[in-house]
């Protein structure tokens, strides 16, 4: 029997991560990745096998670096908050100082199973490699390295279950917190990283939301920032268009950070697997994340939660702006008709910027926000491709 590119890919792939389990966890981020986008967890859809099996596998990472956050419960069980036939994840790792206050960083575990795109029709698995294995791979790391030396405030690590259907582990998580929301620091989502979405944006992430946090927060992010390779673009809360596990924490006006790369060609596909995961990028994404979640856990000043920041703002648009100028070498990469919308969205975001920000008004925040949408839409169009390759 032939095996496909894929096969073949995948099972490349599979001798990677036992290889490089051996080696401990200078390794632990591609072996996680590996791992959880396996076809051992059959795509881990919420409430089935799959999850199951994730979820208890997350567990057992835990539990020797962590204590488990359910009081009412003991062993595995101290771990988990069940709801409706699934369950949260939650760990906590104790501060050298603890003050009654927490950071909580999160990530979310499950997967589609076998209901997602598909570019090979023999291919109907959806790995979530980069949605969201990469982000509990990184959500592990954080939880290592803070058992190997510990931050001074207590940090509680969540892997979420149903972010998929419409953030079920979070609402339910906010509606019944285990610890009070009123004591967090700061809520650090993390959704879809290790992902290129043009070979031009290959060095870019995004901060959606630090404005929630005001100004203590913005400046912990542009800290971290600092101090990594990458570029990160802080944007504006409504960018995250809702849709994943930190909606509900603004909601309850917790101070709150989504780490993320957006969604591209692999989005929602049996293509994305371990071979377009940008594991140099990730490792980056991971120490930045545990840089602000240090700094979060000994400041002494905590953000406030910000309920007068803007929808948007003039500074979004210049965020934006770096987007889609990177992004417009690769225009070939679309087909004719989105290269045009392309070019109408990036004029609009340059006229706005080039008028300045004391033009900025009402009517061109319907226009930014239209055509940065337009623009992110078009993303969904590409090929899965993880651009890997050297320019």
């Amino acid at each position: 029997m032939h095996r496909t590119t894929r096969q073949r890919g995948r099972s490349l792939a599979a001798a990677a991560v036992l290889a490089v389990v051996a080696l401990g966890c200078a390794a632990c981020l591609p072996r996680d990745v590996g791992i959880l986008a396996s076809a051992d967890f059959d795509g881990r859809r919420s409430g089935e096998p799959g999850g199951v099996k994730a979820r208890d596998w997350i567990v057992g990472q835990l539990r020797s670096i962590s204590t488990g956050a359910n009081t009412s419960s003991t062993g595995a069980g101290s771990y988990l908050q069940r709801f409706g036939g699934r369950a949260n994840v939650l760990a906590v790792i104790r501060g050298t100082n603890p003050d009654g206050r927490y950071v909580m960083v999160g990530a979310h575990y499950d997967h589609l199973g076998h209901s997602c795109r598909t570019a090979v029709p023999a291919d109907t698995l959806c790995n979530g490699a980069t949605d969201n294995a990469s982000g509990v791979a990184t959500v592990l790391q954080l939880a290592r390295r803070l058992h190997e030396a510990p931050a001074r405030r207590t940090v509680v690590v969540v892997l979420w279950d149903g972010e998929e259907q419409q953030d079920l582990g979070s609402n339910y998580y906010v509606a019944h917190p285990l610890f009070p929301l009123a004591t967090a620091i700061t809520y650090v989502n993390l959704d879809i990283l290790g992902a290129n979405l043009t070979p031009g944006l290959r060095t870019t992430t995004f901060a959606v939301g630090p404005e929630t946090g005001g100004t203590r927060l913005r400046q912990a992010v542009d800290a971290a920032d600092a101090a990594t390779p990458l570029d990160v673009l802080s944007l504006s809360v409504v960018f995250g268009e809702g849709r994943s596990d930190h909606a509900p924490f603004v909601k309850a006006k917790v101070p709150t950070v989504f780490f993320g790369d957006s969604s591209g060609g692999c989005y929602h596909t049996a293509q994305d697997d371990v071979d377009v995961v940008d594991f140099a990028k990730l490792r980056e994404q991971a120490e930045l994340v545990i840089s602000l979640t240090r700094s979060l856990a000994k400041t002494t000043t905590p953000p406030i939660f910000d309920a007068t920041a803007p929808v948007t703002s003039y500074a979004d648009v210049v965020e934006f702006e770096r987007v889609v100028d990177r992004a417009w070498p690769d225009r070939a990469l679309f087909s004719t008709a989105d290269q045009a919308t392309f070019a109408t969205s990036r004029d609009t975001v340059h006229r706005i910027v080039d008028d300045g920000s004391a033009a900025f008004g009402t009517d061109d925040v319907g226009a930014f926000l239209s055509s940065a949408q337009k623009s992110a839409s078009l993303l969904s169009h590409l090929a899965c491709d993880g651009f890997l390759a050297d320019s």
